[in-house]
């Protein structure tokens, strides 16, 4: 009998990270069109140019600095056309050129480059925009959701990603191929469904095209997401916490893109925090039961255990 003796993992998937991200490119593709349709072609406009921004940054930088040259993976791309769909269709050209150049050189390389970015490099783009041209953020109007169709067609759109909610539907086909892990999303949106019903906030003006982007597309972002799978939930549900916080007092587009930055400045903790034991160590959640249960004074509250 032939062995043949090769390095884990041994469980191969047809998987590569240019195929996940493409998956996501062409998952964003339906939106685009519905966009373009809408806003006209200064929309198409908006996003050809943050997307050539993005691919141009990342190929300097990796020049400059003598690495690999690695557009070819997309996920630069990506990035710009992410960025183009959070910003309103009346901007200035420039504005999501700038927002691709400081979402790639700034929030994705200044911490290592693919993989090792703390922040979503879409969110720190669309925060740092918003804080430098507040006033060309504004977007003319937010959504709400009324009828039906304005799944299909939200006229009401502010932002390029709010114009179909109904489009976004890919993301759901890549949680289907395992291209995303299904925990966050499904976490983050009931929680956030659930609060916003419990403290009284309609429906209508949650569920946007913002928000389903936030779940399907910007909150799994790998990188600036914890990796346990405890974390995962914990994560999914901290963002809807947020994401409700936010949105009770001011609007939930800006909650939702918000709450996920916040959310990122607490990944890394959560993940330290619920990594897997040893074999017959605690899990997670028996480490925290004893922890609180040691911090409660049973002696002075005058019950006393049997040693």
């Amino acid at each position: 009998m032939t062995f043949t003796i090769s390095a884990p993992p041994h469980r191969k998937q047809d998987i590569t990270l240019r195929k996940i991200i493409f998956a996501k490119i062409l998952a964003l593709v339906p939106v685009c069109i519905v966009a373009v349709y809408f806003f006209g072609l200064y929309a198409l406009a908006l996003i050809i140019v943050s997307m050539v921004a993005a691919v141009v940054t990342e190929a300097i930088i990796q020049k400059v600095f003598d690495k690999p040259l690695e557009i070819n993976n997309g996920h630069a791309a990506l990035i710009g056309l992410m960025i183009a769909l959070v910003v309103p269709p009346e901007v200035p050209i420039w504005i999501p050129m700038i927002g691709s150049i400081f979402g790639v050189a700034i929030a994705k390389h200044a911490f290592g480059g693919l993989g090792s970015s703390v922040f979503n490099p879409v969110l720190a783009a669309w925060v740092f925009l918003s804080l430098a041209w507040g006033p060309l953020m504004q977007p003319v109007s937010f959504p709400m959701i009324g009828a039906i169709s304005d799944l299909v067609l939200e006229t009401g759109a502010g932002h390029l990603i709010g114009v179909s909610p109904l489009a976004l539907i890919g993301g759901v086909y890549l949680i289907y191929r395992r291209y995303i892990e299904w925990r966050i999303p499904v976490f983050y949106f009931l929680t956030t469904i659930v609060f916003a019903l419990i403290i009284g906030d309609s429906l209508s003006y949650v569920l946007t095209g913002a928000f389903i982007f936030g779940v399907l597309f910007l909150a799994t972002d790998t990188p600036s997401s914890p990796v346990t799978k405890n974390g995962r939930i914990i994560y999914g549900i901290l963002c809807g916490v947020l994401t409700v916080i936010y949105g009770h007092f001011d609007n939930y587009i800006y909650a939702t893109f918000y709450g996920l930055f916040l959310a990122n400045c607490v990944a890394s903790f959560i993940d330290n925090n619920t990594l897997p034991g040893s074999y017959a160590e605690e899990s997670f959640f028996q480490r925290k039961y004893n922890q609180i249960m040691d911090k409660i004074p049973f002696e002075k509250l005058g019950v006393y255990l049997d040693e």
